[in-house]
């Protein structure tokens, strides 16, 4: 069983993680990690539970979970979307250590601008995937859309919701360049009067070598469907949040 440790992210988020994630250092520089971008996704969880809203996170790209479990612990109903089978026990730890409901949603794949053959089976209402009963383990490594959509299940976010998973009001991504190809995902819910606030970590160099694409057009893109951007920070890669207009 994992050894389990509660820390302190950023000096300001109080957390159970296993102990290789714990022991990350970055936590506990002055800067912190992704300070900025965290304490905007708190903001706006916050704000939207105040005014009465029910904050409802799409996790995009949930990797080992601690982000993910923190919107949870500030409110948020919690949707998340992972392709890499090896964190989904890292997930669940971090869920059972910290004493968290049920995600409202799994989907052990890639959010995508297209759905794969058999997807629907493997996006799950209040239960963990299969591979979240395996070990927690530090050296999982990570899946990309460039490199490996053939090999998991894709899911247009359009099509989760219409699977019967709550309307999101949040949506939140890092997904080292195929960020465009999540959005076109869900264009039509972008497009209605219901637009969820976005959390962007956009990755210039990655949009144009992978997918010929410019962050500066995607960014536009965003914009023209009635959105103002807030720049965020640029660390490691560039952090923005989107809000209706």
């Amino acid at each position: 069983m994992a050894e389990m440790i509660k820390t302190m992210l950023n000096g300001e988020y109080e957390i159970i993680l296993p102990k290789h994630r714990a022991d990350r250092a970055e936590w506990y520089t002055e800067e912190g990690w992704e300070r900025e971008r965290l304490k905007a996704l708190e903001a706006e969880i916050k704000h939207q539970i105040n005014t009465k809203l029910s904050s409802v996170v799409y996790y995009i790209g949930a990797e080992e979970g601690e982000m993910a479990a923190l919107c949870q612990m500030w409110g948020a109903k919690v949707v998340l979307f992972e392709p890499n089978k090896l964190v989904w026990p890292n997930i669940k730890a971090i869920w059972e250590a910290n004493d968290l409901e049920m995600p409202m949603g799994c989907f052990e794949g890639f959010a995508s601008s297209t759905t794969s053959q058999g997807a629907y089976e493997h996006l799950l209402l209040q239960k963990w995937p299969p591979s979240a009963s395996g070990e927690v383990i530090g050296n999982h490594g990570f899946n990309e859309l460039f490199l490996e959509a053939k090999e998991h299940p894709q899911i247009r976010i359009s099509e989760a919701i219409g699977a019967g998973i709550e309307y999101p009001t949040i949506l939140t991504f890092d997904c080292e360049g195929s960020e465009w190809e999540i959005l076109k995902g869900l264009e039509s819910v972008l497009r209605s009067h219901r637009k969820p606030t976005i959390f962007a970590s956009i990755h210039p160099e990655f949009m144009r070598d992978n997918y010929g694409q410019s962050s500066d057009e995607f960014r536009l893109w965003i914009k023209n469907l009635g959105y103002t951007e807030t720049f965020l920070d640029h660390k490691h890669e560039l952090h923005v949040m989107y809000r209706q207009e």
